[in-house]
Parts: structure tokens; sequence; C-alpha cells
């Protein structure tokens, strides 16, 4: 047992570099700022959508009808505001918690309209524990304030959140992967026919409301034997995506594979997924770090915000 409690200390609580923390912080504040920036106009329409169809979940249970259309304005632009601190690492102590919060309520604020959308949770989980890690002692404004305080080149203060992430990646694809075999079909998913299925009542749907299939998934569909590879493929990434934890090596290649499904579902299904197909969800499991050094010796540049 002790043996064990040490092995899961060195794992949780592994010494990593604040540059790994602080590059996620960065990537992952760019993207949810493209998000509210991109949605922008669409979000204040649907502030203004009829009350009936508010049915809220999560921290939106709070409120006991829709926000009026000014407050979720200013609501929207507070979070976009806390965003940019939150990217630039500027009185972090406050404003990393704060966007963290306020990101995970309007988040649950959209998703109280019409559908649930799935696609975000990641991102907002990993905003969630970044917010309230220390992510600001490398490459941020704070640290740029207090050059003289001495920062440690690695610590677990910065592995521990790293690893969560990790482990909540990981976590939401063994979930997904758990809901196919424990569905109606159970392990008959496997065969690829329920996918194909799938995949071709999508198709339907979109010719009967003026869209159109993807060429690939008109090729694809008369290859029963590529759908079994497909499902197979779909359930060995999502089930046995929690055995990627005990080694880095193999973190990287699930991670590839993971990158690869999502781009099929793209190019076959034509539904994309930007947080995935960007790569941004499997970032914790590599060595930034390393990448930050290098372009740094490459571009002959000493940073003072590391």
């Amino acid at each position: 047992m002790k043996k064990l409690l040490f092995h899961l200390q060195q794992y949780w609580f592994a010494a990593i570099s604040p540059v790994r923390l602080a590059i996620l912080r960065i990537a992952t504040g760019c993207f949810s700022l493209w998000y509210l920036l991109d949605r922008y106009g669409m979000l204040q329409r649907l502030s203004r959508s009829d009350a009936s169809l508010f049915e809220p979940v999560g921290l939106a249970n709070v409120l006991s009808g829709p926000l009026s259309p000014e407050i979720f304005q200013y609501l929207l632009l507070a979070c976009i505001a806390l965003n940019i601190a939150y990217i630039l690492g500027w009185q972090y102590r406050w404003t990393g918690p704060g966007f963290a919060l306020t990101l995970l309520f309007f988040m649950c604020y959209r998703n109280s309209w019409s559908m649930i959308y799935h696609n975000y949770n990641s991102l907002v989980l990993t905003v969630f524990v970044i917010g309230w890690a220390a992510a600001a002692d490398a490459l941020s404004l704070d640290r740029l304030s207090r050059q003289a305080k001495a920062v440690p080149t690695t610590h677990w203060r910065y592995g521990w959140p790293v690893k969560l992430i990790c482990a909540a990646t990981v976590a939401a694809y063994f979930l997904s992967g758990l809901a196919k075999v424990m569905g109606d079909l159970a392990w008959a998913w496997i065969d690829g026919s329920a996918m194909r299925s799938q995949i071709a009542v999508d198709a339907l749907r979109k010719e009967m409301l003026g869209g159109s299939a993807t060429a690939l998934f008109e090729w694809l569909y008369p290859h029963t034997g590529l759908f079994f590879l497909m499902g197979f493929g779909a359930l060995i990434l999502e089930l046995g995506a929690p055995l990627v934890l005990l080694n880095k090596r193999l973190a990287w290649i699930w991670a590839a594979l993971t990158l690869s499904m999502h781009w099929g579902i793209y190019l076959i299904m034509g539904i994309d997924f930007p947080y995935h197909t960007t790569g941004l969800i499997f970032l914790s499991f590599f060595e930034l770090e390393k990448a930050w050094a290098f372009v740094q010796r490459s571009l002959s540049v000493k940073s003072v915000f590391a």
C-alpha cells in the first residue's frame, strides 16, 4: 500500500515547469476568446429568445428565469474582459478564478436554450482547473511585474493541474465509449453498423433540410468493412483512454490517433468540433516547455516573462 501511495504521489504531484501550465493558460484563453467574439452576435440574439425556451442547466439553475438582454450583454462583456486578463496573466489571483467561474456560468446559461452542447465541456473543465492554479508564474504580466521574486524551474504546484487536466480529458472519452456499450446496442456497436446508420441518418437529414452529405460518406457507405474498423477503433480509443495516463509516449500516440478520429468525423459527417480538431484538447499531454525553449533558442530571445 505504501508503494502504491508513493507512485500515486509521484504521478499526481510530479514536478513540472510553470511554462507548460502558462502555455495551456494562453492557448485555452485564446480559444475561448475566439469563441466569445465569433459568436457575439448569435449570443446577443439568443438572449432575446422566447422565455418559454429557457430550461436552466448547471449553474443557470440559480436563476428563476432568463436574464434580460441588457444584463446578459454586461455578463458577456465581463466574461470577455476576464478572458483577456486570463490570457495576459494580469492580477491572476483574482481574474483567474473570476474567469473560470464566469465561463462556467456563461456556458451553462448558453446550454439552457434549445439544446445542450457537449463539445466545449472539456474546454470549460480545463479553464476551471487552470483558473484556480498557479498558472501565471510564467509568461504573464504578473511575472513581469515581480521579476525579483524567484520562481522554481519545476514544482509540484504546476504539476497537479496538468495531471488533473489530462485525467479529465481521458475521462470524457472513456464516458463517451461507456455510453456506447451501455446503450441499446451494447457491444454490437463495435461492428460498425450502428455508426453507419447514424451517419446515414445525419446525411439524410441534411439532404432533406437543403444541405448535402459529404462526398467521402457517399463513397464509404457501401464499404461495411471500413465502418467496422472505424467502430472498433473508436471504442478502443475511448474505452482505453485511461491507460494513456500510465505512459507519456502512449499518450502521444493516443492523442494523434484521437485527433485523426475527430478529423474523420469532420470529413465524413461535416461536423466540426474546433477545440478537438485543432488539437488543443490534447496539449496537456505534451512537454510544451521544450517547444517554448526551442522557439527561444531559434529566435535568440531571452524572455523576461518566464
